[in-house]
């Protein structure tokens, strides 16, 4: 794994840990929401393949875009 990844992985971690702290504090359902988004966004550049095959899994069978 190169040092680039690896950066990248330790971040997602970070941010992993940090929202379990958030969940046990005062952190609203929305905000709590808007890091796993983030979190999302650091898992989805790391890995767009991944990012792909859960587009496939959002998506309805007719193409429309989920709510």
């Amino acid at each position: 794994m190169c040092s680039i990844k690896g950066a990248a992985i330790d971040r997602i971690a970070e941010a992993i840990d940090q929202l379990a702290s958030d969940v046990q504090g005062e952190a609203s359902g929305q905000q709590l929401a808007a890091r796993v988004a983030e979190i999302w966004l650091m898992v989805s550049a790391l890995d767009p393949e991944l990012a792909r095959r859960k587009q496939r899994y959002a998506t309805p069978a007719d193409g429309t875009p989920s709510a």
